[in-house]
């Protein structure tokens, strides 16, 4: 089974809105598909969470104006995660159901070969940082006692995974232990994430958990000492299943939708300061 892998969209309703006053997120998605558009043999695309920034009908309705055609293209299923910047309330009324797949609460996918993706929707309204509630663990636990013949793909839009910054440490998902229980044992042969805007892999209970490049931006996580940074990149990942351990490719190109077009200056960069002001707003 392949996989297309992609997160943190973070369009816009208003067509004139720019991510950090320089982003045009609707261009950076179009043009990091248009350079995807060799691909072949995909049996689903994945979108890990963030797709909206402002949380607005028009930017799930754009969403789906440009990743309907790309999934159709493929003849493969498209499934949308929840992230702390979307609302899942607004994406599940403009989201027709039975025309695509609501987002507004945890659910299962039927993928090709027989296996499943089960989606959870780790947002915390109003927050940044990830949760999952017990009633939640419950009805994934309930999913699990019951395999999967083509085995099953957790998708979650915050990864379960210590986050490598100090912003992203203040906003990531809390409860790992409690999920790690519940996935300890399953057919779960990887987890899927995104939130951190760059890639990342490691484990949890024994399950591979990878976190593609973000769409938006790409965020630096060695490269700006004590700030944190993100740059005019956009990036997506290819996951194979089956015969083994996961294989997992990402690609990083140059943003479509930098307006600067400036590869070399950072799309932000916060000191200590910053991340304090952000984290009292957004963190716990």
């Amino acid at each position: 089974m392949r996989l297309l892998h992609l997160t943190d969209t973070h369009l816009y309703g208003d067509p004139a809105a720019r991510h950090y006053d320089r982003i045009d997120t609707a261009a950076a998605l179009r043009g990091l598909l248009d350079r995807l558009g060799t691909l072949r043999d995909i049996d689903a695309v994945v979108h890990t969470g963030d797709a909206s920034e402002d949380g607005t009908a028009q930017s799930y309705r754009l969403l789906h104006e440009i990743l309907d055609p790309f999934a159709a293209s493929l003849d493969a299923p498209l499934a949308v995660v929840m992230g702390n910047h979307d609302v899942s309330a607004v994406y599940g009324e403009t989201v027709v159901p039975g025309e695509r797949l609501p987002a507004a609460q945890d659910r299962v996918v039927p993928l090709p070969r027989d296996g499943r993706l089960i989606v959870l929707d780790s947002s915390v309204p109003g927050a940044g940082y990830g949760h999952l509630a017990p009633e939640q663990l419950d009805w994934l636990r309930e999913q699990l006692a019951v395999p999967a013949a083509g085995g099953s793909v957790l998708a979650i839009h915050h990864p379960p995974l210590v986050a490598a910054t100090a912003l992203l440490r203040g906003l990531d998902l809390d409860g790992l232990d409690a999920l790690a229980a519940v996935l300890a044992g399953s057919d779960v042969s990887i987890v899927l994430s995104g939130h951190y805007h760059h890639e990342m892999s490691g484990e949890i209970a024994g399950i591979p958990v990878h976190v593609a490049p973000g769409i938006t931006n790409v965020v630096d996580p060695l490269g700006g000492g004590a700030d944190e940074r993100a740059l005019a990149l956009s990036g997506a990942s290819l996951i194979e299943l089956g015969g083994g351990a996961p294989r997992v490719i990402s690609t990083v190109l140059p943003n479509a939708g930098d307006v600067l077009e400036d590869p070399e200056r950072p799309v932000y960069r916060f000191d200590p300061a910053q991340v304090a002001r952000i984290l009292e707003a957004a963190g716990r």
